[in-house]
């Protein structure tokens, strides 16, 4: 499997990364040396709020791009020795991450969060104790991951629509959990979704459906080479 890298953007968003949490830790400081004074009280509590407001803009950021290993890093480690005709583009495409195969797209849609996730059908949920919860403020939400991901592949279709009208690609999404601590606990999800453990069994599996025409696949391989900065 080749793996091909935005590297270009990454550094940019991971320098836009470490300035935002630098900007909001220093106003949280800053928010508290003002509440030692009656007459700043109040405009430490605006510093507060903009402070928290960068916190959670940083820990977006962090949880892409400052993390080490990042997701796509963890990815491309957890799919090594898939089929070698595969590639996997990482923030080249309209979507983080695209796995080109001889079947289709997959579009992966990676989610970092740890602790109990709970599945069941279109309904998510994160279950943490008290300590996790705090620390959760400073990580990226878990958000919806099936709706994000059909979001992700709809997006990824329309994009195709635009550039390769004639082509039939199928585009399939799926959920990826990559923390080792994430505990999942899924009943009937309405997207595919899996550890990152069990995603290459999923994807060799995958591989074993009907390839598509070659003219699609090298047309497909020179549209998106060409994102490649």
């Amino acid at each position: 499997m080749r793996v091909i890298v935005n590297e270009p953007l990454v550094t940019k968003r991971s320098t836009w990364g470490r300035r935002i949490m630098s900007v909001a830790f220093a106003a949280l400081v800053f928010s508290v040396v003002l509440s030692l004074k009656r007459e700043t009280v109040l405009a430490a509590y605006g510093v507060m709020v903009a402070g928290l407001i960068l916190v959670n803009v940083g820990a977006a950021y962090g949880g892409k791009w400052l993390r080490d290993p990042r997701p796509d890093q963890v990815l491309d480690k957890a799919l090594k020795g898939l089929n070698h005709g595969s590639r996997l583009y990482n923030y080249l495409l309209p979507v983080d991450h695209v796995l080109l195969s001889s079947v289709g797209l997959l579009v992966l849609t990676l989610k970092t969060q740890d602790g109990q996730i709970i599945g069941h059908g279109d309904k998510w949920q994160r279950r943490l104790n008290l300590w996790a919860s705090f620390m959760a403020m400073f990580e990226s939400k878990l958000g919806n991951p099936s709706r994000q991901a059909r979001n992700e592949a709809a997006k990824m279709e329309s994009w195709l629509h635009t550039h390769l009208p004639d082509a039939a690609v199928p585009v399939r999404p799926v959920v990826v959990f990559t923390n080792p601590k994430a505990q999942l606990f899924l009943t009937e999800p309405s997207v595919p979704a899996f550890a990152l453990a069990d995603l290459k069994g999923h994807l060799r599996t995958a591989l074993k459906e009907r390839p598509l025409p070659q003219t699609t696949l090298k047309a497909l391989t020179d549209l998106f080479d060409e994102q490649a900065p």
